[in-house]
């Protein structure tokens, strides 16, 4: 059994077990970083990081909150050196059945859990208190007797570690591989590693994409223009053409009106003259 064992109540109200990788001290708040040991196909491992205070969490809120938290933890694993008395925690954990919802995600390497992992010493910054009467050990629920032919190492141990009983384990054991069915369905947390250093390559970059450019696109655009140059002198030829024959329409109708007005003229006059000699004929006749 993992010597950094402890146990989260789930929203389901069932205990799970978890491994405590650290536990640390910042800004005056106690935080815990644990892990059910969920590992992807790219050897990436998750870790769940809540505040805590005595045997309930505190929620991470703010962004703020959230950032420092992330920062310490990079500094953390950047080395295995123990952690600075500053950030030593005293609240208990391993053997414990802690309740807790909506702790922050991180996906991050196994050599990040595991160095966050090598701090971890609860024995070395616990207070030293007076020995507590031990609470007594609940019975597995078997037919048959429990053997008894265990080390003194072990039976040390049973004595601070609660045994679950079988429909625990059961329960436990269903919670866990729903647990695992879901990993793949969620989004990958960022892992959380060391900045790589950046090269600054960007004229050279810039370079290649403007080469890129000029042998790619420029052509493709060059023809794009030409064509569309082309179809807008098309439409100014055949606009210029229709405004061509309109205004020959219109010449033509204005020399028709012109020559219909003189025609009239000249009926006018005829008719003139006709009524003068109807009317001299009529006078020689009377």
């Amino acid at each position: 059994m993992d010597k950094n064992l402890f146990y989260v109540i789930n929203e389901d109200g069932t205990p799970v077990d978890a491994k405590a990788l650290i536990k640390f001290k910042l800004n005056d708040n106690d935080y815990l970083v644990y892990t059910y040991n969920e590992i992807n196909e790219n050897d990436m491992i998750k870790i769940y990081v809540t505040g805590i205070a005595s045997d309930s969490y505190k929620e991470i809120v703010s962004d703020e909150e959230w950032n420092n938290v992330k920062d310490a933890l990079k500094v953390f694993a950047k080395d295995s050196s123990p952690l600075g008395d500053n950030f030593i925690s005293n609240i208990k954990v391993l053997g414990e059945e802690i309740s807790i919802r909506k702790a922050k995600k991180l996906l991050v390497s196994q050599k990040f859990a595991n160095t966050l992992a090598s701090k971890y010493g609860e024995e070395v910054s616990a207070p030293v208190v007076p020995e507590t009467p031990v609470a007594p050990v609940v019975e597995p629920k078997v037919s048959e007797p429990v053997v008894s032919n265990i080390s003194d190492n072990e039976l040390k141990l049973e004595k601070t570690i609660k045994i679950p009983t079988f429909e625990e384990l059961q329960a436990r054991s269903k919670t866990i591989q729903n647990a695992m069915n879901t990993v793949t369905s969620e989004e990958p947390v960022k892992p959380v590693s060391e900045p790589k250093p950046v090269i600054n390559n960007s004229s050279v970059n810039s370079r290649d994409y403007e080469e890129q450019f000029k042998k790619d696109v420029e052509p493709v655009l060059l023809d794009v223009y030409a064509k569309q140059q082309k179809r807008i002198e098309e439409l100014e030829e055949e606009l210029s053409k229709t405004k061509f024959d309109l205004f020959e329409k219109q010449k033509e109708t204005l020399s028709l009106n012109n020559e219909k007005a003189a025609l009239q003229e000249k009926i006018d006059s005829v008719n003139k003259k006709m009524d003068g000699i109807l009317s001299v004929i009529n006078g020689e006749n009377k």
